[in-house]
């Protein structure tokens, strides 16, 4: 139909690989350990698989994973984040971390660029009311304990409660989860909230009201590796 938003499904933080390119710039150190690679630091555990489930049943216009771990650079967070490297490659030489970044820069250009090509300048800046004309789902998942704390939430739906459309379908993803599965406990922003930095809050600023975005953070206690 005319009038219906294009869907886009991603995946940030899909898998925990490593490019080539840092592999070597490890040679002279210890590099990233097996165990962390392999843990919620790592990568969003579980997240690719439901990522490649939705994307089979709802065949959206656009969908995008990451190839790579969060600890090279984070695909969900601003370049200008302090956790956008991590611990682990933040001292590797000018020359590598640029190759990094340039990672970061081509996924998040197809992004911009499928949005781009939906949302017009003059849509942009439409009344916060109108329909939006591209739908982001970004499918993550969170470890069940963090700090010695469990999080009290199987499902939890990010979004920005300031933009109605995203409350709204936000509303419409929570029922139609309940109505699969009732004993699920779903919350609302939580563990993180959904205006933090993020993929959807920079397309949000670029794209204005005809951008909704929402992540779906389920916890990894649900989901197999």
């Amino acid at each position: 139909m005319k009038n219906t938003p294009a869907l886009m499904i991603t995946c940030e933080h899909a898998s925990n690989a490593l490019p080539d390119f840092v592999l070597r710039a490890f040679r002279d150190s210890d590099g990233i350990p097996d165990e962390v690679l392999a843990s919620h630091r790592g990568y969003d555990i579980g997240a690719y698989k439901i990522f490649s489930i939705l994307v089979k049943r709802l065949k959206p216009d656009f969908h995008s994973a990451s190839k790579f771990s969060r600890l090279v650079v984070d695909m969900n967070r601003s370049s200008t984040s302090k956790s956008f490297y991590s611990e682990y490659t933040s001292s590797l030489p000018s020359t590598v971390k640029a190759r990094m970044l340039s990672l970061w820069e081509k996924y998040r250009e197809k992004i911009a660029s499928f949005v781009a090509g939906k949302i017009s300048k003059k849509q942009r800046k439409a009344d916060k009311e109108a329909l939006p004309k591209v739908i982001h789902l970004g499918i993550h998942s969170f470890t069940p304990v963090l700090n010695g704390v469990e999080r009290d939430a199987d499902v939890g739906i990010l979004y920005d409660p300031s933009r109605p459309f995203e409350a709204k379908i936000a509303e419409i993803l929570i029922k139609n989860i309940r109505d699969r599965e009732p004993s699920l406990r779903i919350r609302k922003n939580y563990p993180y909230l959904g205006k933090s930095d993020g993929l959807t809050t920079t397309l949000r600023q670029k794209f204005g009201p005809a951008y909704a975005g929402l992540e779906i953070e389920i916890n990894q206690k649900l989901l197999s590796k």
